[in-house]
């Protein structure tokens, strides 16, 4: 077990003073400490499979699954892999938070972040020689599942009434920087047990030492101007690593064909427990001086979800729909401490709000993507070199929330909460090209919004915001 190391440097004021003022900023700091245990996923956490040919269907994918990405979907569908293919994914993602201005915050400009990735990469081998002669695929995959940059400015003001009605106001202004992802490498099998029904496995493993970007970082910087009797001027530095992530997941799938052009596709996640090496440092300046840090391993659960799916072919073999519904279970999303002290072995918080686990409930989300996919087919060439698709889709896809009400009476925070998710929606548009059955090339473009969201940002304060998301997906897939 790691030591819990901590450093104080002696404060510069009087003591009385210094007890009077760190009472103050106890109070007055509450909302940062709900605000930096939150694990801010800053991409849809509900998380689904990669492609660009997928994603231009709005995701709706279960039922189709036939393609080199089919691991990420549903492996159920990779027994309709007939040929050694690879694939690869690059992601460009560009979002925006618009913050409404509140009675004690006030955000700046709209604050945007955008960056680019290897979002997918995968290497599917069929064998050939299997027992009665059914299929079977194993299928070798990387995903990038979660994104968590996010950048935000803030401007805020408070007034209080504390000792012997001893008036206190704070001016300030918060910076705030969040950078890492998670991913997964994910190796996969595909087997038929009918002509009509397949099964499929993939084992998720998430390990820093396989993935090294597996960590994320947070920093908040927090400048205030108090005003009590006198101006006070303070700063402080909170700084949070988590690193050395490692956990284990499943993902069972499952492909029934009842006729020759419907398809039916199931999927279930199972919920893991990922341990994570925490290290946390707040430096103070101004009033009391100070530098603490603290080293923990936590334990982040993540739950476990499932989805169906459904799939039409038309008879001349151009167009396809389809249509999925997933389940996430969010309110057994939760973050423990493991120690090192036992006064504080096995708190539970909940990484959206930061907030004990106890006092924040979360409803599960409910994820619906529909698509289709249009193939230029010239009946007159049956070999043409080079073939043409365009997709469309639409999605709702909720992201789990406290819905809190924040109020500050007195520097006492009541909280209420429904649990009920931010409701999200999105469209996508894609095009691919098949060329001389060899490579597809495909491009995915998705546009995702929600309105009066995130109001678990400052889980202390009353904030809520606009979202827009463009996410553009480049892949490809070569066939041997």
């Amino acid at each position: 077990m790691k030591d819990n190391n901590r450093h104080r440097v002696s404060p510069l004021l009087p003591c009385n003073f210094v007890v009077l003022l760190g009472t103050v900023l106890v109070l007055g700091g509450l909302f940062s400490t709900g605000a930096m245990a939150q694990v801010q996923i800053n991409s849809s956490p509900n998380v689904v499979g990669s492609g660009a040919r997928a994603l231009g269907m709005g995701g709706a994918f279960i039922a189709v699954a036939d393609d080199a990405t089919a691991a990420s979907w549903n492996p159920g569908g990779l027994t309709q892999l007939e040929r050694p293919e690879f694939s690869a994914v690059y992601s460009w993602k560009f979002f925006s938070e618009d913050f409404d201005k509140g009675v004690r915050l006030s955000p700046g400009d709209s604050e945007d972040v955008d960056f680019d990735e290897f979002n997918y990469i995968s290497f599917v081998y069929p064998f050939q020689r299997t027992i009665a002669g059914r299929n079977l695929v194993f299928s070798l995959n990387y995903q990038q599942k979660f994104d968590f940059d996010r950048k935000l400015t803030f401007m805020y003001k408070t007034s209080d009434v504390f000792f012997d009605n001893l008036f206190s106001q704070k001016l300030g202004r918060i910076e705030f920087h969040q950078d890492g992802s998670l991913g997964a490498i994910s190796p996969a099998f595909g087997f038929e047990l009918t002509d009509r029904l397949s099964l499929g496995v993939v084992m998720n493993i998430w390990d820093q030492s396989l993935i090294p970007s597996n960590e994320w970082q947070k920093t908040t910087r927090t400048d205030d101007s108090w005003l009590l009797n006198r101006i006070i001027l303070t700063r402080t530095i909170q700084e949070e690593r988590y690193e050395d992530f490692k956990g284990i997941n499943y993902t069972f799938g499952l492909l029934y064909k009842p006729t020759e052009r419907w398809s039916i596709g199931a999927v279930y996640h199972t919920a893991f427990a990922a341990d994570v090496d925490y290290v946390q440092k707040i430096t103070a300046l101004g009033g009391a001086n100070y530098v603490t840090v603290v080293k923990q391993r936590r334990r982040i659960e993540f739950p476990n979800a499932y989805g169906l799916g459904i799939a039409y072919r038309f008879p001349n073999d151009k167009l396809t729909l389809a249509l999925d519904v997933t389940r996430r279970e969010w309110d057994k999303f939760v973050e423990i401490e493991k120690g090192p002290s036992p006064i504080f072995q096995g708190r539970r918080f909940s990484p959206i709000t930061g907030l004990p686990k106890w006092r924040s409930y979360h409803e599960p989300t409910y994820t619906v993507r529909m698509g289709a996919e249009y193939l230029f087919i010239d009946t007159n060439k049956p070999m043409p070199k080079y073939l043409p698709s365009l997709r469309l889709g639409a999605f709702y896809d909720p992201e789990p929330a406290s819905q809190a009400s924040h109020a500050n009476s007195g520097g006492v925070f009541q909280i209420g909460k429904t649990g009920k998710p931010d409701e999200y929606w999105g469209a996508t548009l894609g095009l691919g090209l098949l060329i001389k059955n060899r490579v597809n090339l495909d491009f995915a473009y998705i546009y995702r919004w929600g309105e009066n969201v995130r109001k678990d940002t400052f889980s202390m304060w009353d904030v809520d915001a606009d979202v827009t998301q463009h996410e553009f997906y480049l892949s490809t897939v070569i066939y041997f």
